[in-house]
């Protein structure tokens, strides 16, 4: 299990489309947005989720659409299930359900997006259970990859990163850095990433910096006006 954090949906949607290109499924627990939304944040990226759909590689959990009242049908024929993020219960055994009803083991990436969500309802220790719970039977029994984003911006999140960072497998800092002109003039903010955490995997520790194009991760040397 991998968290990502901070500058998410961008990175999260091109790896899962790499993923996809690759003919394999991609299961995306939307906790944060609505389907609709999340739809929208791939094709944004010119990439065409319906036709994944279609051949059955991609799969939205909806644990939003709960707070929609008077709602009677799923948002998006990519919900193959609804859950309520109140009951981690409930989530967990919907998602096992879903992937054993697909048939999916050892191949494919699972997306939680976020855990925030769970800490909204619950304290830091259940959440960590969940955690444990989620990557026992996802990523260890079904060798599913899995992918959790995490927003740092308060401190209890940071406080919860800092206590999963022995349980899971991977962690992957992302931010955004502004280059001003000695004049003070502002340019166009870039992106950088920092693998913090990759266990069994030979990984460099310093921040790099990335674009995207096009639903595809560039690593390589920006340009810098000065």
């Amino acid at each position: 299990m991998v968290k990502v954090v901070l500058e998410k949906s961008l990175l999260l949607i091109c790896i899962a489309k790499i993923f996809l290109d690759n003919g394999e499924p991609v299961f995306y627990l939307a906790l944060d947005d609505d389907p609709i939304t999340i739809i929208k944040q791939f094709h944004l990226l010119d990439v065409n989720i319906s036709e994944y759909v279609k051949k059955g590689l991609f799969y939205i959990i909806d644990g939003y659409s709960f707070r929609i009242r008077g709602k009677k049908e799923k948002m998006h024929l990519s919900v193959i299930e609804e859950v309520d993020p109140q009951n981690m219960n409930q989530v967990l055994n919907a998602c096992i359900k879903v992937l054993d009803e697909q048939n999916i083991a050892n191949r494919g990436m699972f997306i939680i997006d976020s855990l925030n969500e769970f800490l909204s309802f619950y304290d830091i220790n259940k959440a960590i259970e969940f955690i444990k719970n989620f990557r026992a039977n996802i990523s260890k029994a079904r060798n599913i990859i899995v992918m959790s984003i995490l927003h740092t911006s308060s401190k209890i999140a940071e406080d919860f990163l800092s206590l999963i960072e022995h349980i899971i497998d991977g962690i992957i800092l992302t931010e955004t850095v502004v280059q001003t002109h000695p004049s003070n003039i502002v340019y166009t903010p870039l992106r950088q990433l920092l693998v913090k955490k990759m266990k069994g995997v030979p990984h460099s520790t310093n921040w790099t910096l990335y674009t995207i194009e096009k639903g595809n991760i560039k690593i390589k040397p920006v340009a810098i006006k000065t």
